[in-house]
């Protein structure tokens, strides 16, 4: 029964992790096709194949490390209408997408908490891997979000980031085997819970 059990929690923690990435890529998707110049509208081809934006090992860290990344809808920045307001607007929606669901689940996770077991453990890694995949974005590594708006706002630092992405990355996955990420965001989760149960939320 441990066996199944333990089964079920990777499927779940699988599924969790492909909304995830799905949620943070599909608005800057959407966003894109908005903000591309009029001249390009119809040559601008997307795609909404979630496989596109899965990277096997982002995936796979989100399941047995509880933080991992997902692989970058690539876009071309000279088609935008404006290419600073343009690519930063398409960077920061996919964070604020996962704060939002984020958002939208906490109150509906400690409404049902203990209801049904695994019902607790979706909502739960669901929020989690929300939290986690901002927190990944957030940091300066080739070629998550962060860089992208230092490549808007700083052309020349972001070509510093590019010069040393290996390295960058190398560090990266250090910094995530060693736990402290997924440690971060289950402190802060933590702290959202525990204020919640204070205050009555």
């Amino acid at each position: 029964m441990e066996v199944i059990k333990l089964l079920i929690e990777i499927v779940i923690s699988f599924v969790c992790a492909v909304i995830v990435v799905c949620v943070h890529e599909y608005p800057r998707i959407i966003c894109y096709k908005y903000l591309v110049h009029p001249l390009y509208k119809n040559e601008t081809k997307v795609s909404f194949n979630p496989l596109k934006y899965m990277d096997p090992f982002g995936i796979i860290s989100f399941v047995f490390l509880g933080a991992g990344w997902q692989k970058p809808f690539s876009f071309n920045t000279g088609r935008l209408r404006d290419k600073k307001k343009g690519l930063i607007s398409i960077t920061l929606i996919g964070i604020l997408s996962n704060l939002l669901l984020m958002a939208v689940l906490i109150p509906i996770f400690v409404s049902t908490f203990r209801q049904n077991y695994y019902v607790t453990k979706f909502l739960f890694m669901l929020i989690l891997f929300n939290l986690a995949i901002v927190i990944v974005n957030l940091l300066p590594v080739p070629p998550f979000d962060m860089v992208k708006i230092i490549q808007a706002l700083n052309p020349h630092a972001y070509f510093k980031f590019v010069q040393y992405e290996k390295v960058i990355q190398a560090l990266f996955i250090l910094f995530l085997a060693s736990g402290f990420i997924s440690t971060l965001v289950n402190i802060i989760i933590n702290s959202i819970f525990s204020t919640m149960i204070v205050t009555g939320v």
